[in-house]
């Protein structure tokens, strides 16, 4: 029995081995993508960046489907606001020209910004 549960522990770690990879890849296009778009700009990580649109912790307050969102629709987004933003994200994301990998890539990588 113990030999079973051994073999059906170690198959489900090596079962998930390729998705934790290819989550691994995902996240470094996203740190990729935060840099090549220079998100920074607006967004501070780990004190460093503009400290208006501190982005650690995020993912312990906003959903990946929420992120998404702020990524594809952020005016409706910040009508949902009980503030208005010093920058709106809605006056820079047409310049940003993301594609749907990309966002794919900033979504995988803003999740893990836990804090």
């Amino acid at each position: 029995m113990k030999r079973f549960v051994i073999i059906l522990v170690g198959s489900a770690f090596l079962g998930t081995a390729p998705l934790m990879a290819q989550d691994a890849k995902k996240v470094d296009a996203g740190k990729q993508v935060y840099a090549a778009k220079e998100c920074s700009k607006c967004h501070m990580i780990a004190g460093k960046g503009n400290k208006i649109g501190p982005l650690d912790g995020v993912a312990s307050k906003v959903s990946a489907d929420d992120m998404r969102k702020w990524l594809t629709n952020p005016a409706q987004m910040e009508a949902k606001l009980d503030h208005k933003p010093k920058v709106k994200m809605s006056s820079k994301i047409d310049q940003m020209k993301l594609k749907d990998t990309e966002i794919d890539a900033l979504v995988a990588y803003l999740q893990t910004l836990k804090k």
